[in-house]
């Protein structure tokens, strides 16, 4: 009687994250891939029409949808790896005898803590073509054939956008490995060193590799943020200029919202979800079969 009563009791204690996770995640899913089989302005039940997979036969002829994939990709790539290298750089570099450690740990992490809607302001500014600080800075040294429109500029938008997201969460990849440098025993290094291996041999044949799961750690949240970004990206060029900076996020947002086409959005929801998973399935054998 007492175990099936601490049996029950656990149950309890999840009842209230299995509820959260039902209603707020797992409906919503079954609700969105329901949705994606209708064509629907998303307000008017009377105006839902089933029109089975036609969404996603339109989907996949869609030009926008591919240019929004394409800048995802290239957003996605260029954020994760140039962060990954300058956050194990920060790193190694104040693993060494740096003094007012704690101030520079401060100053790189400043950035991840700050609201997206205020960096992407900011950036606003600082991007203005005609009135923004970089393109002052530039003419004030004397590089004005550096002062471009950041923002304006379908060849330089998703690039600009790519360097906010570079400086707002380089900070996080910092802190990931220098807490993951901090468990590395020390006679590694010591060995090393006696066996006269110099300091890049030391990060390439032992520090990078002990961070291997820091590594898959930092892709796999990459990735994910990739495809869902949304803030920088709205409140900067709105996906634009043209298509310049569409991310499938901004698209689906477009659909569903400015444009009453629940169903559609829908479907590109559920793309990007499986697309999602299958990257992530495929990092996690990744990880597992090295």
């Amino acid at each position: 009687m007492s175990l099936r009563f601490n049996k029950w009791l656990n149950v309890l204690y999840i009842l209230p994250i299995l509820i959260f996770l039902g209603v707020f995640i797992y409906y919503s899913l079954f609700d969105t891939l329901i949705t994606s089989f209708y064509k629907w302005n998303g307000i008017s039940v009377e105006n839902k029409l089933f029109i089975g997979l036609d969404n996603y036969v339109e989907l996949f002829t869609d030009p926008i949808f591919y240019q929004a994939m394409k800048n995802t990709f290239i957003y996605m790539v260029l954020t994760l790896f140039i962060q990954m290298v300058l956050g194990l750089f920060i790193a190694l570099l104040l693993k060494t005898n740096v003094k007012l450690k704690s101030v520079y740990k401060t100053i790189f992490f400043l950035p991840v803590v700050l609201s997206h809607s205020v960096v992407a302001y900011v950036f606003r500014h600082i991007y203005d073509a005609n009135d923004g600080n970089l393109n002052h800075m530039l003419h004030a040294l004397g590089l004005d054939f550096m002062a471009l429109a950041w923002l304006a500029d379908p060849d330089i938008a998703l690039y600009s956008i790519i360097a906010i997201n570079i400086w707002a969460w380089t900070g996080f990849s910092f802190v990931m490995y220098y807490a993951a440098l901090s468990l590395i025993d020390k006679e590694l290094y010591e060995a090393a060193k006696i066996d006269g291996a110099g300091p890049l041999r030391t990060v390439i044949g032992i520090t990078f590799p002990l961070l291997r799961s820091t590594h898959f750690s930092l892709i796999i949240l990459g990735v994910i943020g990739s495809l869902k970004q949304f803030d920088y990206v709205y409140l900067t060029t709105g996906g634009g200029p043209g298509r310049a900076s569409e991310m499938i996020s901004t698209y689906i947002y477009k659909k569903a919202i400015l444009e009453y086409n629940a169903g559609y959005s829908s479907a590109l929801a559920m793309i990007l979800l499986v697309i999602a998973l299958l990257i992530t399935v495929i990092q996690l054998r990744a990880y597992r079969n090295p």
